[in-house]
């Protein structure tokens, strides 16, 4: 099986949008309003949701493993654009390890924003399918 290349497409960074991943995670420091910039995490967390909403993954899936490596915490305003590299699924113990690998880079000059590796574990496969 060979590696899958998705586009998950793009999207601008608002103040809204850090206000509620602030809100939903209990962030309640200033530095982001006052520095302009958006937390690094919710960058992981933007692009594990359009990710997930991606994929057609059975019920019992678990998102188990996240490695992040942020180069620069994109500015309110930024277009993020996001591709992700899903790998051949591996099987082990009776799970199926689904492994993605992205990038989130600035729209605009195309400079990487982060980078990250995403594991799913997904339930052992029944009368060959699948859920």
């Amino acid at each position: 099986m060979q590696e899958t290349f998705i586009d998950l497409g793009s999207w601008q960074v608002t103040d809204d949008e850090v206000l509620e991943y602030l809100h939903a995670v209990g962030d309640e420091l200033p530095i982001y309003g006052e520095s302009g910039i958006a937390p690094p995490l919710m960058l992981t967390a933007k692009v594990v949701g359009l990710l997930l909403d991606r994929l057609s993954l059975p019920g019992g899936a678990i998102h188990s493993l996240q490695d992040v490596e942020t180069i620069s915490p994109p500015r309110l305003g930024t277009v993020v654009a996001t591709t992700v590299q899903v790998e051949p699924a591996r099987e082990r113990g009776g799970l199926t390890f689904l492994t993605v690998n992205y990038s989130a880079t600035d729209a605009g000059d195309g400079s990487l924003l982060q980078r990250g590796r995403t594991t799913i574990l997904l339930p052992a496969v029944t009368d060959g399918q699948t859920g």
